[in-house]
């Protein structure tokens, strides 16, 4: 039976804003195995669109409807949503065809009127798209043009200024790469290329860190070749700045603390040359199969996935680390590009992560030899979460020192770096080296 994509597409924007699930898994617990690929990817397309450009195109619909969104049918306002979509973004269909599809799915005579009408309002006004007047508000036009809530677009906008904020914004919006990391065990980075560029696919080695290379494109890692092969693994530049900036060595014992879906792991793993051993400890027991098959697709023997909680430490493994991974769980304002659902998320349920982080670091330096280094990590722009957590840790910790480092062209600054999309072309993100001296 031929599955109609934009009532599957609905059919999943549906169930994410009724039930809080993520994306992804939304996607993922529906089969449509009837699907082609090419039809697959217009649908996750379709799907990712509506959801990044959710607040601009309630604002569209307001706007043009005079009707508050927030008092339309969540049913005829996604519709919409996958209307304006294929109108304003996705320009895979004439306009026409694009609102007399999108008409076809609404439920009864008043709401294809509604819809109808709407959409092909939107189509008459062309690129003169109704927004919030720039000169008046510009946080406000931030939030509507680029589709992020209000609260967060004034949170970057007090730390970087307004103009950084918006490139930021604008960042998170367009860039759309895929980094790997090469497993150096099996195929070296100039082999790797070389079989890439047989397949007329174009990438660009990561100098800095020198196992990364860059694709201009997101792709399905498992159409490259080598991936069942495990000659490489997804990893963003930023973490792998990370994993190199804490250079664990042949015959290290390295413990990462929250580590699914296991790319710090494995990255540290491969540069150990899969000699030593590496604790991969993760709480949910439902994603150590991540680790454990990722692990195995790319021949890292070394590492051994553990269920455990990271703010109550296996106490067996005190004083054993040579290095330490702690990539904290945080409120991911550095990858609001690959997730767009992150963006939606209640202010408020950031209140607590620096308590947590700030426990989970305290626990994981507890395995750390004298002499042996952690990294602390996040994906997140947020001092809160960052900085402030370091200080604190130092600050109540004198058996323990910042670190200073440099991977390649990045350079640390009493020990911390931050990584800013817009500046460095990868996630937001901040890493800070710890040393215990006592």
């Amino acid at each position: 039976m031929k599955v109609n994509i934009r009532r599957a597409a609905l059919a999943i924007l549906l169930e994410t804003e009724a039930a809080g699930k993520y994306i992804n898994l939304a996607i993922a617990s529906h089969s449509y195995d009837a699907l082609s690929d090419k039809e697959r990817a217009q649908l996750t397309s379709l799907v990712y669109t509506v959801t990044e450009r959710q607040i601009s195109y309630d604002y569209i619909i307001s706007a043009i409807s005079r009707r508050e969104s927030d008092k339309i049918d969540p049913y005829t306002k996604n519709v919409l949503r996958l209307g304006i979509a294929q109108i304003v973004h996705m320009r895979s269909i004439p306009d026409f065809a694009a609102v007399n599809e999108t008409v076809k799915l609404a439920r009864n005579p008043g709401e294809r009127s509604f819809v109808n009408g709407v959409l092909r309002a939107l189509v008459r006004v062309g690129d003169n798209i109704p927004m919030p007047e720039r000169d008046k508000n510009y946080k406000r036009y931030l939030s509507v043009k680029y589709s992020y809530p209000l609260w967060i677009v004034k949170h970057f906008c007090a730390l970087f200024g307004e103009s950084e904020c918006e490139k930021i914004l604008e960042h998170y919006n367009s860039a759309r790469y895929t980094d790997l990391t090469v497993n150096t065990t099996k195929i070296s980075v100039g082999d790797f290329l070389s079989a890439l560029s047989e397949n007329g696919i174009h990438a660009e080695e990561n100098l800095d860190t020198g196992i990364s290379v860059r694709l201009d494109r997101s792709v399905n890692p498992e159409r490259l070749p080598g991936f069942f092969e495990g000659h490489f693994f997804v990893q963003d530049r930023a973490s792998s700045v990370s994993v190199a900036a804490l250079g664990a060595r042949a015959g290290d014992t390295l413990i990462d603390t929250c580590s699914a879906p296991g790319g710090k792991s494995f990255g540290s793993a491969i540069l150990m040359g899969n000699v030593g051993r590496v604790y991969s400890m993760e709480l949910h027991e439902s994603k150590l199969s991540l680790i454990e098959n990722g692990a195995c697709r790319l021949g890292l023997s070394i590492i051994e996935p553990r269920v455990l909680d990271a703010t109550e430490p296996d106490q067996a493994l005190f004083g054993m680390a040579d290095k330490v991974i702690c990539d904290a769980p945080c409120s991911g304002l550095g990858v609001l590009g690959k997730k767009a659902d992150l963006r939606y998320k209640d202010k408020s349920t950031l209140d607590a992560l620096p308590q947590l982080q700030y426990s989970i670091l305290s626990a994981s330096v507890k395995y750390l030899k004298v002499g042996g280094e952690l990294v602390y990590s996040t994906c997140t722009l947020n001092p809160s979460e960052n900085e402030k957590v370091i200080e604190r840790f130092l600050c109540e910790n004198p058996g323990f020192v910042p670190l200073d480092f440099s991977v390649g062209s990045y350079s640390s600054k009493g020990g911390s770096l931050t990584l800013l999309p817009h500046v460095h072309g990868c996630d937001g993100f901040f890493l800070s080296k710890l040393k215990r001296i006592d």
